[in-house]
């Protein structure tokens, strides 16, 4: 039986200098983080809209929370950055 490290080195994905992001992945990595940060309530006030070019672009529901996400944005850039592996997003838009 190969080893999942291996099947992903063939594929090459593991070995890729460019790696494409999907909204999907930064999504799940974004939310994982306002749910740590904020809990249950952050997660349902703060949605993820769609990701496009580096920016990730949030639908907030009131005011608070969208003060809230604007003051600890470059600290989210980071932790998101981070959890990826590289300086892919560049910004977080808020629209509420």
């Amino acid at each position: 039986m190969r080893s999942l490290n291996k099947i992903l080195k063939n594929k090459k994905i593991l070995n890729s200098k460019k790696k494409d992001l999907d909204s999907e992945t930064v999504f799940f990595l974004f939310n994982k983080i306002i749910e740590v940060k904020y809990g249950e309530i952050g997660r349902i006030n703060i949605r993820t809209s769609f990701y496009k070019e580096g920016s990730i672009f949030l639908e907030i529901k009131n005011s608070n929370w969208a003060n809230e996400i604007w003051m600890n944005k470059k600290s989210l850039i980071m932790e998101i950055n981070k959890k990826i592996g590289g300086d892919d997003i560049k910004e977080i838009k808020i629209r509420n």
